[in-house]
């Protein structure tokens, strides 16, 4: 080989190299779990799963949304009565807004400018991220029964219905900011999650739809007739939901489960994340978190699942093809709540400046 060809060769070696760091980077991406007892929000990198940054926020930080278009991130600080602002890009808190008492859910617009705090005694703070103040308050209703807090909220596809779990499945019109509906979807609903294409909400429930039950089990919801299409029973008493891209399956963390011996009975610990089969409304298979699981979020494209177990100050990392855990990410402690931001296109393709033979 002569001294142009081993020349030419090396220089397009180091373009394969370049393009494959480019390919691999464009789907990096973080995740941000709040460490309820830490006081602070952990960065994960999912390329290599290791914390990047470590967060200082509100008091008792619970759940995290990101915004769709991934800019920012938004952290409900239940102790603290305030909602943190994150930038993405330099996971550095860039505003502190104070909302209502116990913020304990959230919901963002599509465009970022909105962000819905629900909030106790069933009030929901709407903040408009521009101004950074809060704009207005809506009323999810009277009665939440039995629940202290609004414990989740989901904006339709369009943004014109706010969905709120205060006791029932509230629906809010948002321009008008009032209930137009009010479904019951069992005893005690825990919180909720909507599919991708907006058609269907999956509302995690503690004891049971109907009668009252030691059991769970999860209410499947029809956005188009606001009506209960079903139930998918669980055993174990669930926590969060997190659906599949596709809508065709769910995980669902499942804290403890009621145990009668005979001899004596109560609630004990359990470390399964369940699977759900949404397309037969049955459980699939379940994977051992090794103690009681909080939060769950999927990334982008479905391919991990990443839960929170606040007992060991840690993060699992699922890889949702095989149902096997990949690996595990010390975090703060407590962590509770859990979101994935979209994929960063970064050095996407490497273009030379100048040709040469």
């Amino acid at each position: 080989m002569n001294k142009r060809s081993a020349s030419r060769g090396a220089r397009s070696a180091r373009v394969a190299l370049l393009l494959l760091a480019g390919a691999s980077l464009t789907h990096a991406q973080k995740a941000y779990v709040t460490n309820s007892s830490a006081h602070s929000v952990s960065v994960i990198d999912t390329l290599t799963n290791t914390v990047v940054a470590t967060v200082s926020v509100g008091t008792t930080p619970s759940r995290v949304v990101i915004a769709p278009a991934g800019g920012r991130a938004f952290v409900a600080n239940t102790g603290s009565d305030s909602l943190s602002i994150l930038s993405t890009a330099t996971d550095a808190v860039v505003a502190t807004i104070s909302v209502g008492d116990a913020p304990s859910s959230l919901a963002v617009s599509a465009d970022g400018a909105r962000v819905y705090v629900g909030c106790a005694s069933g009030q929901i703070s709407v903040v408009d991220t521009g101004l950074g103040v809060v704009v207005s308050t809506i009323s999810a209703g009277a009665s939440g029964g039995g629940s202290s807090s609004v414990n989740g909220l989901a904006l339709s596809l369009s943004g014109t219905k706010l969905y709120a779990l205060w006791g029932n499945l509230v629906v809010i019109d948002t321009a008008a900011q009032a209930i137009v509906n009010s479904v019951y979807v069992g005893n005690y609903p825990m919180s909720l999650a909507l599919t991708a294409d907006g058609a269907r909400i999956y509302v995690p429930i503690c004891y049971g739809l109907g009668n009252f039950s030691f059991y769970g089990s999860v209410t499947v919801f029809a956005t188009s007739s606001a009506s209960v299409t079903g139930s998918i029973f669980t055993w174990a008493q669930p926590n969060s939901i997190a659906i599949t891209p596709d809508g065709a399956r769910a995980l669902l963390t499942t804290p403890y489960n009621f145990v009668n011996t005979g001899y004596g009975a109560g609630f004990l610990p359990t470390p399964w994340l369940q699977g759900l089969d949404l397309t037969h409304g049955s459980l699939g298979q379940g994977i051992n978190l090794g103690a009681p699981g909080s939060g769950v979020a999927l990334s982008p494209d479905g391919s991990r699942a990443y839960a929170a177990v606040p007992s060991g100050n840690r993060v699992a990392v699922i890889d949702t093809a095989t149902n096997t855990i990949l690996t595990t990410v010390s975090v703060g402690a407590g962590p509770t709540g859990i979101a994935v931001a979209p994929a960063k296109a970064k050095n996407k393709t490497w273009t030379p400046t100048s040709k040469r033979p």
